[in-house]
């Protein structure tokens, strides 16, 4: 859930007075940080609570989030890269105890979908002049794609790197009309 609050990297100053680092240096440390403390437990075969048991040889979850998050903040735009990292942050977990306490089918898709788009309306909506239309299509293609890249798993990259980096790319590509 700490995903969530990526998007205060925003409020960080692109420059450091006095001191010559930039911003997106210390996404950069925090990336490298991550990538070190998983080769050395990998390396180790450390274990610790909330390693999910597939977790213990490969890479896990925290890391892949990680490079999302990264990715996120600096490729994407401000206005998608926000959305998409607090709907990910929120919905991953509610997608996941819905799994876990057997709710209806319907239930497991439909409410972190919901969740998803409402995130992506109100953040779109509070940091863009744009047009309504253009908010909900980029809102319902982002969702979809987040939550299809939750269910659905992926072999070798994990679900939380994916749910930032699919419908952050699916919704940059939409925003900058390419």
């Amino acid at each position: 859930m700490s995903v969530a609050l990526a998007p205060l990297y925003y409020l960080l100053p692109v420059e450091f007075e006095g001191v010559p680092v930039r911003r997106w240096q210390l996404l950069m440390v925090f990336f490298f940080v991550v990538a070190v403390f998983e080769a050395i437990r990998l390396r180790r075969g450390m274990t610790f609570t909330g390693l999910r048991p597939h977790e213990m040889h490969s890479i896990a979850s925290f890391a892949w989030a990680a490079a999302g998050v990264t990715a996120a903040l600096w490729l994407m735009p401000m206005e998608i890269a926000t959305p998409v990292l607090i709907g990910m942050g929120l919905c991953d977990p509610l997608a996941g105890e819905l799994r876990r306490k057997k709710t209806p089918m319907l239930c497991q898709i439909a409410l972190p979908v919901v969740a998803y788009f409402m995130i992506c309306v109100g953040a779109l909506a509070l940091m863009t002049e744009s047009a309504l239309v253009l908010i909900v299509t980029i809102s319902v293609a982002g969702s979809f794609l987040a939550m299809a890249t939750e269910r659905y798993r992926i072999r070798f990259v994990d679900d939380d790197f994916l749910m930032i980096v699919m419908p952050g790319a699916l919704m940059s590509a939409l925003w900058l009309g390419l």
